[in-house]
């Protein structure tokens, strides 16, 4: 036997506790066909071989991003960006720079924003009109839990004093009763449900942007979490089974919301149906809000004396996660604060024989506050604990402002490792980067935009952060014989890095990222 590839780098890092680490890989049709060192390897080559040396460099699986919304990272990418906008006057000034390149009338979109960073208690619609008079303006916040608009985009979703919140929602208003242009949880769909629709060309254009930013960054597989209209999931589903144009260069397991459960009964639609490079998977939920505004859910008040919003209740999580795991989906739930945690370990402890029994793996979505009692609780109950690192980085200065007496319940990666939790690492993009160096040195470092320390303590190792966001995650979808691994018979899933992580986390590159065997970005 002949290799298609044989790629031989300074050290292969397989994620395999049989061989850790090894000299070369080859692969064959898709499949790993040799782990080991560069003699044996050399053995593979034949007259139509690609051999590719790469001294210095690294080889790992190819990472998995175990939390995105897909089709709206690619919108976002043309959109105005405010993540990185420092100051409240930075924000407008790049609205106003995209309101001048656009006619009047037309729509200026963006996301990014957070009160926090910007040291600013609430936001207005006077702000927006100022920079932008002629155009309606719609920006999400960074955790894109809320919105602000401007007068222009108010008036066209017909949006004012008289409007009633919506359930799950607050329109902020002024003392008389107008909407100030910020607008909580599902009250920003009264806004976003007006605008102008993606047609299909600009959907798959998103999606195509998307899944090229993501393969450059090493990533080959995606776990999309269902939050987004039905035409996104139609041109997400037709793009990823690869149907028609040229390849998609990631493998994609999506979710569905699990308001549509029913309607997935009636017609069969299941968990696992799909095939290599798209699969259904779980049934999205959300327990509580966020943190940045102020919606996620607590067990003890913010210094406001709110505690949040519980979305999708207690009630509603029991009902539903059964009728998920008979209708053959694992419950994917969103829970930010620790009592939206605690409800949805409730939910599963009340439903776990209808889903251990259908072989279902539940997933509890960034897992960011857990109290003390509940960590051993999640890892034996077998839940997954679907993790972002990077929002550690933006979420520092909340987390101390607001919970500054349980500040040690905050992003308790160590504790459930070691409680024997399986973690699957992710981005929430486009609520952050994609980039998972960032997310590898925020697990490993702790530490905030002001590069001051959240929790030590629960620092996890290169190695285990490489391992959430490979095996981990691929165990998380029911892949881990085939995915997160380089061994023979998986799936030739491989990046190239031009150097070991492990010796050093600065700095990182990506040289080449194989899907299926297939170059994706670099190597071609």
């Amino acid at each position: 036997m002949t290799a298609d590839v044989l790629l031989l780098p300074g050290r292969v890092r397989t994620g395999d506790p049989s061989q850790p680490v090894a000299e070369a890989i080859a692969w064959r049709g898709g499949r790993i066909a040799f782990v080991g060192d560069q003699a044996g390897a050399r053995a593979l080559v034949g007259p139509a071989t690609c051999v590719l040396e790469a001294p210095g460099a690294c080889a790992l699986p190819g990472f998995h991003d175990a939390h995105v919304h897909l089709t709206q990272h690619g919108l976002e990418l043309a959109q105005v960006r405010l993540d990185d906008a420092a100051t409240l006057d930075e924000g407008l000034h790049r609205v106003a720079e995209a309101a001048r390149g656009r006619p009047a009338g037309a729509w200026v979109l963006g996301a990014g924003f957070a009160l926090q960073r910007w040291g600013v208690a609430t936001l207005r619609r006077e702000d927006l009109d100022r920079v932008a008079p002629r155009h309606p303006v719609l920006l999400r916040s960074q955790d894109h839990h809320s919105a602000w608009a401007n007068t222009a985009a108010l008036a066209l979703a017909g949006l004012d004093a008289t409007t009633p919140d919506p359930a799950h929602g607050t329109v902020v208003r002024d003392a008389d009763g107008a909407p100030t242009g910020l607008l909580l949880e599902r009250a920003l769909h009264l806004v976003w449900d007006r605008l102008p629709t993606p047609d299909a060309g600009a959907l798959a254009a998103a999606l195509d942007a998307a899944a090229a930013d993501l393969a450059a960054r090493g990533i080959t597989t995606v776990h999309h979490m269902a939050y987004e209209p039905p035409s996104y999931w139609r041109a997400l589903a037709s793009r990823a089974s690869r149907a028609g144009g040229d390849a998609f260069p990631l493998r994609v397991w999506a979710a569905i919301p699990h308001a549509v459960l029913e309607h997935a009964a009636a017609i069969g639609l299941a968990g696992g149906q799909g095939g290599d490079f798209f699969v259904v998977g779980g049934a999205k939920f959300f327990a509580d809000g966020a943190l940045g505004s102020r919606t996620a859910w607590t067990l003890e008040p913010y210094p406001d004396g709110g505690t949040g919003v519980a979305v999708d209740g207690p009630d509603v999580l029991r009902e539903r996660f059964t009728l998920a795991a008979d209708a053959g989906f694992a419950p994917v739930t969103h829970a930010i604060g620790d009592a939206a945690n605690r409800a949805v370990l409730e939910a599963l402890e009340a439903t776990a024989p209808r889903w251990r029994a259908a072989g279902l793996r539940p997933r509890v979505e960034h897992v960011q506050h857990l109290h003390r009692d509940d960590v051993a609780r999640l890892a034996r109950l077998g839940a997954v604990a679907s993790m972002q690192p990077i929002h550690l980085t933006f979420d520092a200065p909340s987390v101390r402002a607001l919970f500054a007496d349980r500040i040690d319940r905050a992003y308790r990666t160590r504790d459930l490792l070691d409680a024997g939790a399986v973690l699957a690492f992710g981005s929430d993009t486009p609520v952050a980067t994609p980039d998972p160096f960032a997310g590898l040195r925020a697990a490993v470092r702790r530490e905030g935009v002001d590069g001051a320390p959240l929790g030590p303590d629960q620092a996890l190792t290169v190695a285990e952060a490489l391992r959430a966001y490979t095996a981990g995650a691929a165990y998380a979808i029911g892949r881990e014989a085939r995915s997160g691994v380089l061994r023979v018979g998986a799936d030739a899933d491989v990046v190239l890095l031009d150097h070991d992580p492990v010796d050093d986390l600065d700095d990182l590159a990506v040289r080449a990222t194989f899907l299926a065997g297939e170059a994706t970005f670099g190597a071609r």
